[in-house]
């Protein structure tokens, strides 16, 4: 961080910092992001508060890119424009600023990430330029060599030696006529050679007759550090403090992006056993414990796909669902219990719930989600399907109806779904008229939907 000149920012930052934490202990995300903001633009080069606000932003989405919305690259292509006019102009504290608009909506977006990473660059905050890029790597295209040049270029800043190879490696792999590739990785394994022999001519230095033993035991350890992995560092911290929550986060964060789940949740059940009621440690275990069982689901749910004679399989895939929607059950409720007024939360237990085919109990959690203005329409349009599904037409239709009056004029996408329901509400309560009126509505906008189209055959 800015030195003395700016220790009342960064003492500000911290209070932030802090109220970030408590949200999202609470799961008030939306507050939690806010505030970690409100830090990251008082102490730009805070990499802590960068993964805080990062990891939230995350939560948002079940930390799954997948449940990022089609129309979130668009909504980002002019905030990325505002960014890169805010770089151009040398605002580059600016630029980061703008860069976490369209990171909350698209946490994993790699053109956002190396705008970001570009004015980190600029402003000497080379630690931070490697995350921003490493954090979206996950995501980026087999084929974007580019991206890779990018990442050699800024792990050389941070003399990441094996690193930068590394992405001159896969820079060469992509495009092998590459002529830069081979020059750079020569270059760079030059590069890691020198340090190692700067390093060697450290410790011959500790030989010297006038060095004191507490020199020498400082300069062994500063050399120790350096040569640390991350997972190193964060191991050392816990061992020196088990009740800091932090380094298990941030450690298991390190094997989630790396897919080794079982690691992941090993350091987290350890960090439950030294602090047995952390709200944070129990949320990341569940997590974890969530995508790991998520993943076992989806690789049956191939096999069964590529082998539906698969008894044995069918039994599995039938079981680990089972068991994954009574975990998903369990851990919402124990989130909503410390957090009743979060409205996502009821939400999102009414979809796992109303999958458990416990529609009564979703219905209720979806009528206290329709109380967030953000969640109205949603909630009230799977509240609509559960009573359909509990056989209670006449409250769907009215569920529906209440929806609709609710809508965006310009959400096409909800207003198809709703209208086809009730017609197929209005189809099971013998109103063929009201059905295909409703039928007409979504065909006006799009014919191909569903079956909408052999629906008005029939009913002619």
């Amino acid at each position: 961080m800015p030195p003395e000149s700016d220790s009342q920012d960064v003492q500000k930052a911290r209070t932030f910092f802090q109220y970030g934490n408590e949200a999202a202990l609470k799961s008030n995300l939306d507050y939690a992001i806010d505030m970690y903001k409100q830090a990251c633009k008082l102490a730009p080069d805070s990499l802590i508060f960068r993964q805080a606000l990062r990891g939230v932003q995350r939560r948002k989405f079940n930390n799954e890119p997948s449940k990022v919305g089609r129309l979130a690259g668009a909504r980002n292509q002019p905030i990325r424009m505002r960014a890169r006019s805010a770089r151009n102009k040398n605002n580059y504290s600016q630029c980061l600023e703008v860069c976490e608009e369209a990171f909350t909506n698209n946490p994993w977006d790699v053109a956002t990430a190396r705008e970001a990473a570009e004015s980190a660059e600029m402003l000497s905050y080379f630690p931070l330029a490697q995350w921003y890029l490493e954090s979206v790597q996950s995501e980026v295209g087999a084929k974007d060599a580019e991206f890779f040049r990018h990442a050699g270029h800024v792990h050389e800043l941070n003399e990441a030696w094996q690193k930068a190879i590394a992405s001159w490696e896969q820079v060469k792999k992509i495009d092998p006529y590459d002529e830069d590739a081979n020059r750079k990785i020569n270059g760079l394994s030059a590069s890691a050679t020198i340090k190692r022999a700067k390093l060697e001519d450290q410790l011959d230095e500790t030989k010297k007759p006038d060095t004191t033993a507490e020199d020498i035991a400082s300069k062994l350890e500063s050399m120790k550090q350096e040569k640390l992995t991350p997972e190193e560092r964060l191991q050392k911290a816990i061992k020196e403090d088990p009740t800091q929550v932090w380094p298990y986060l941030e450690l298991a964060d390190i094997f989630r992006k790396r897919s080794q789940f079982e690691t992941a949740e090993k350091i987290l059940g350890q960090g439950i056993k030294a602090v047995p009621k952390d709200p944070m440690l129990l949320q990341a275990y569940a997590e974890v414990q969530t995508t790991r069982l998520k993943r076992a689901v989806d690789a049956l749910a191939k096999r069964v796909a590529d082998q539906p004679d698969d008894v044995t399989s069918k039994g599995k895939l039938d079981q680990l669902s089972k068991l994954l929607l009574d975990y998903e059950v369990k851990e919402l409720r124990r989130r909503v219990a410390l957090s009743p007024e979060d409205s996502s939360l009821h939400y999102q237990l009414g979809l796992v719930l109303a999958k458990d085919g416990k529609h009564g109990d979703a219905i209720g959690e979806f009528q206290i989600a329709k109380n967030s203005p953000n969640l109205k329409v949603q909630a009230l349009h799977q509240a609509g399907l559960s009573f359909e599904a509990d056989g209670r037409h006449k409250l769907a239709e009215r569920t529906y109806q209440e929806a609709l009056k609710a809508l965006d004029p310009a959400d096409t996408v909800n207003f198809n779904a709703l209208h086809y329901q009730l017609g197929r509400v209005a189809e099971n309560l013998g109103n063929m008229e009201a059905a295909e009126e409703h039928y007409n509505e979504v065909a006006a906008n799009d014919y191909t939907y569903l079956d909408v189209a052999q629906r008005l055959r029939n009913l002619n």
